[in-house]
């Protein structure tokens, strides 16, 4: 009995509360005000969520077969400390990289389904340049600091991280490495990008004694 009285008391005060709102002027007029409110601000956000996906698809390039993407460039700076010169379509970046080896990371689109039917191509962005130690111990330092994109999208909003996580079946993300390539003061890569990955190419001869030493 207790409980069952508890819950009428409980029932009644809903009652009270509700003959209250209705004394206050409730009014239909009120509600379809403020769903209305509510479905414009969902709009919005809608809105905000299709314009930070068409500043991301902007920032991606079609893949031509056998293209040259980027170049880099290593300068020394002090023992296995280098400045990266990474030339991107004109775009150019200067970063710092640690180690005796570099990799770099792309981000692929791929279209599938009815957009690939109607010639939608293919497309990719950098992503990620990184220095690595031969030894381990180095190595496992390093790893503590996480490298910055080269794109300098954050997570929350790249188009890649979310397609990666959530395939929704007619576009997919897809990734393209090249790992080891052994850094020297001096030398100097070329990146080219097909249908199936990235190959690394060297452009001088410092770039090709340090592939030659790593051998």
């Amino acid at each position: 009995m207790q409980y069952i009285g508890l819950a009428l008391l409980v029932g009644c005060l809903a009652l009270l509360l509700l003959y209250l709102v209705w004394r206050a002027g409730w009014r239909l007029e009120w509600l379809l005000g403020w769903l209305k409110g509510c479905a414009l601000l969902a709009l919005l956000g809608v809105c905000v969520v299709i314009g930070a996906v068409a500043w991301e698809l902007a920032q991606f390039r079609t893949i031509t077969d056998g293209e040259r993407i980027a170049t880099l460039e290593f300068r020394g700076i002090s023992h296995q400390h280098y400045e990266v010169k990474v030339d991107e379509a004109g775009d150019t970046q200067h970063l710092p990289l640690q180690g005796q080896l570099w990799e770099l990371d792309v981000q692929v689109l791929r279209w599938r389904g009815l957009p690939h039917m109607l010639g939608l191509e293919d497309g990719y962005r950098l992503n990620g340049l990184t220095g690595r130690y031969l030894t381990l111990e180095q190595q496992r330092e390093m790893d503590a600091a996480l490298a910055p994109s080269l794109h300098g999208t954050p997570a929350w909003r790249d188009l890649w991280y979310w397609l990666d996580r959530f395939d929704p079946g007619w576009l997919y993300a897809d990734a393209f490495a090249i790992r080891f390539m052994p850094i020297a003061d001096g030398a100097r890569y070329s990146v080219e990008i097909g249908a199936t990955g990235l190959s690394p190419v060297a452009m001088n001869t410092q770039a090709l004694d340090a592939i030659k030493g790593l051998e």
